[in-house]
């Protein structure tokens, strides 16, 4: 019975630890997200975020993209920027296999632990496991503030 309860309080510390996780990810990624809406608001006078509001990430980027290649700037700010904004779509592939997935929670018995991964149903090759979480939160942070500058010195 004694083992019931460790794999119980087990289950709560991973339930905390994976909530938390997965809040943390969603939260950095969301913040680039709004972030697309005032790089459109800035780059544009014609409030490109009003009528793209509706749109999904990728064709945001797209279209932040396309306003910065057509600008007469620096090859080194240029290129930063969209540099930038290919790190962000990148990111935003994970981010849909973490939000649009399950939790996997296993026991592997050789090991003797509790398993957990986020894993795409109809590919379970494509899988995240805690730390693979926590790094993507991280790589959302850097991205988004490499986003900001580099859009911030034009």
């Amino acid at each position: 019975m004694a083992s019931d309860t460790n794999n119980g309080n087990l289950l709560e510390v991973l339930y905390r630890d994976l909530a938390l996780a997965l809040g943390d990810a969603v939260w950095a990624f969301a913040r680039i997200e709004w972030f697309t809406y005032e790089c459109l608001e800035r780059l544009s006078h014609e409030h490109l975020e009003e009528l793209v509001g509706d749109l999904n990430f990728r064709p945001r980027t797209s279209i932040i993209r396309r306003i910065i290649e057509r600008r007469e700037l620096p090859a080194t700010k240029r290129d930063r920027v969209l540099a930038a904004i290919n790190a962000v779509d990148d990111l935003s592939s994970r981010r849909n296999l973490i939000v649009h997935n399950p939790w996997r929670i296993w026991i592997d018995f050789e090991a003797r632990e509790f398993m957990t991964e986020i894993q795409k149903y109809s590919q379970p090759n494509k899988k995240l496991d805690l730390e693979e979480l926590r790094s993507f939160a991280k790589a959302c942070g850097t991205a988004e503030v490499e986003l900001r500058e580099s859009l911030n010195a034009l």
